[in-house]
């Protein structure tokens, strides 16, 4: 039976974005399993111990690259980010977050991006310790809403967009600090 596909535009992680399950292909899946055996087989070393492999699984969502589930050995990541960035998602995403569950392995609950995960990152696993990637999301980012201050524009979610208007919460710019407002131009 052939698959049937909505093409909404010429634009593949537009295309990407709207299919409700994206299958990854095996040899992505592949590469994010090499990489994985790869840092914790060096942090296993390292640290004298023998972790088991994470679970790893492809369902996170909007614009965050990845997950660490702490209690769950899990490591979820994002298929849309990792099929449009390829190689590099994979050798900045999947040290990152194997990071988080090996410090909570090691320390317990800790500051998610402080000194343990610095630690970890460079010392254990080699790695630069970036908080953040630098992924375009425009695939993948949901409808938002421009809001002002003295400063600037900013573009708020659609859950930010609701908590305001429901006045259950305030956004202040972080250069300015200023109140952010809806932008009525």
């Amino acid at each position: 039976m052939a698959a049937v596909f909505l093409l909404l535009n010429d634009n593949p992680p537009a295309m990407l974005a709207a299919m409700t399950t994206l299958r990854l292909p095996i040899a992505t899946q592949q590469a994010v399993m090499r990489c994985l055996r790869h840092y914790l087989a060096l942090a296993n070393a390292y640290l004298k111990v023998d972790y088991p492999e994470p679970k790893v699984s492809y369902q996170q969502r909007g614009t965050t690259a990845g997950t660490a589930h702490l209690s769950v050995w899990e490591i979820r990541l994002n298929s849309v980010l990792l099929i449009e960035n390829g190689q590099q998602f994979i050798d900045e995403v999947v040290p990152h977050e194997l990071a988080h569950l090996l410090v909570y392995k090691q320390f317990g609950r800790v500051a998610p991006h402080g000194q343990q995960w610095q630690w970890m990152m460079e010392s254990v696993l080699g790695v630069s310790a970036s908080r953040t990637h630098a992924f375009d999301v425009m695939s993948v980012q949901g409808k938002t809403f421009a809001y002002r201050c003295d400063c600037q524009t900013h573009a708020l979610t659609v859950r930010r967009h609701n908590k305001i208007a429901r006045k259950e919460s305030e956004y202040r710019c972080r250069k300015c600090r200023q109140l952010l407002k809806p932008d009525i131009n």
